[in-house]
């Protein structure tokens, strides 16, 4: 056997180097090995028909848009040129082949199967009344004739092999017939319709909680259609319960709301309820770290564990919404709309709690909030002290600067002299007579003005002077007014 060793990759053929990929290589042939055309030639020709080739796939496979998302060729990447060693924008423009619109056959198809749907459905329903209603005879034998003119039956001697399993009948398999079909099937392929069930169906407005269809295959079930000890039913078969379940399925969804839809409002309730107690928990942490007493550390943790609770919940529904018809191998699996969408939830909710949780501030203990009281009822004490002394001060400033202005207004007063004005008014009249010893007697100016303006007013009103009293008042008011401020600022700063 030969020991040759074989290399595989983008090879030059005649340096024998690995480039990695079709560009690299074809750089590398036209930057050393130019002279050689006719390798080059032979070189580009190749992988001209392997691109040929592969477009020519990709145009089979319905992706003309491009195999990149639907970007503009031209438009591609660098990067996704060197991962698959072709690039895009050297491929020629591929023209629209022929094509065939199905849309009319779809629709024409549709309307088969739902027009087949409707149609027997009906019959089913209009059937199934008539079989339940009180007018229907309750012996067997009138029963059973009444069931045949209502549906006719298929005869016994035409149907040997049951409809729905295939089985062949004989002395242990007996025939039983469809009372909403007529058809003939086997006992183990029965189906028995409650009259409860049947009431449901022909009025959606009966309300009725039981399990719907049911299978027996004992002799006693089967004689007791009519029976007075159990609930009465009727026999089906498999495809008559095919179509009354699923019109069942459809009125109900039609009247309750899908169970994601359920979930996600219920989701929706725990962030409002989050939204809404969490300012109050971040009020009461902040007072408690604070060292206040407003409120009690049992209710704040009592608060954040509901807030707690409401995080965990909203993380189980999300979840549940993520995840909801895709573990479930029974059910119809969701579209990819559908699932994009549950995601979306789910992120929404992942980053409800990113950024709540957040503030989620832990709560101190007990012994810390006993601590944290202590601390701060010694630096309230500490500030009321100092507030006191901060108050003694100021009161003393105020004294002294109520003494030094007193002083300095006796020293005034003591310099001036009494006053004697004489109102001299246009009329020629003017007081006459000295200063009331009362006046002269007060210690303060002021006083003593208006003891002069009142011994003026009363020689005014003895001469009849109206227009001069009448002065002399608005002159005494003035002074009363500028006296009592005066007054009531001395007794502020004292």
């Amino acid at each position: 056997m030969s020991d040759t060793v074989i290399r595989e990759g983008f090879l030059c053929p005649i340096c024998m180097q690995d480039l990695g990929t079709v560009t690299q290589l074809l750089e590398h042939f036209d930057a050393q090995h130019s002279d050689d055309k006719d390798v080059l030639e032979q070189l580009k020709g190749l992988f001209g028909k392997a691109k040929r080739k592969l477009k020519k796939v990709l145009d089979d496979e319905d992706v003309d848009d491009g195999a990149f998302g639907g970007e503009d060729l031209s438009k591609v990447a660098p990067s996704a040129v060197r991962i698959s060693g072709i690039d895009p924008s050297k491929w020629e423009l591929q023209e629209l082949g022929a094509t065939r619109s199905y849309t009319d056959e779809l629709r024409a198809m549709r309307d088969i199967r739902i027009d087949r749907f409707v149609v027997e459905t009906n019959k089913l329903l209009i059937r199934l009344d008539k079989l339940i209603s009180l007018d229907a005879p309750t012996d067997s034998k009138k029963r059973k004739a009444y069931e045949k003119n209502l549906v006719p039956w298929a005869p016994d001697e035409d149907v040997n092999l049951c409809m729905t399993c295939g089985q062949p009948f004989r002395l242990t398999r007996r025939r039983h017939h469809c009372r909403l079909c007529g058809g003939v099937m086997c006992n183990k392929c029965s189906h028995f319709l409650p009259f409860s069930y049947a009431k449901k169906l022909t009025n959606p407005a009966y309300s009725y909680e039981g399990d719907g269809f049911h299978r027996w295959g004992s002799n006693s079930s089967l004689n007791s259609i009519m029976s007075p000890e159990g609930e009465p039913h009727i026999r089906t078969c498999f495809e008559c319960r095919a179509f009354l379940e699923k019109r069942d399925r459809q009125m109900e969804q039609r009247a309750a709301k899908p169970q994601i839809v359920q979930m996600y409002e219920k989701m929706t309730m725990y962030m409002t309820e989050a939204d809404r107690v969490e300012p109050r928990f971040l009020e009461m942490a902040d007072s408690l770290n604070a060292g206040e007493t407003t409120f009690h550390l049992n209710e704040a943790q009592a608060i954040r564990n509901n807030i707690v609770r409401l995080y965990e919940n909203i993380d189980a529904l999300s979840k549940r919404i993520a995840t909801f018809g895709l573990t479930d191998s029974l059910a119809e699996p969701p579209s990819p709309s559908t699932v994009q969408l549950q995601r979306r939830i789910r992120l929404r909710a992942s980053r409800f709690m990113q950024d709540h949780v957040m503030l989620l501030q832990s709560l101190p203990t007990e012994d810390e909030v006993v601590k944290l009281q202590e601390a701060r009822r010694v630096e309230t004490e500490r500030r009321i002290q100092q507030e006191r002394r901060h108050q003694v001060e100021l009161e003393q400033r105020r004294r002294r600067e109520r003494q030094k202005n007193e002083g300095a207004t006796k020293e005034e007063g003591s310099r001036r002299k009494p006053q004697q004005d004489t109102v001299v008014v246009s009329s020629g009249w003017q007081p006459s007579g000295g200063i009331p010893r009362a006046a002269m007697d007060g210690s303060d100016p002021m006083v003593q003005q208006m003891e002069i303006i009142r011994g003026y007013m009363k020689q005014a009103r003895q001469a009849c002077k109206w227009d001069e009293v009448k002065m002399l008042e608005e002159n005494l008011r003035q002074l009363q007014q500028e006296y009592w401020q005066q007054q009531h600022t001395a007794d502020g700063h004292s």
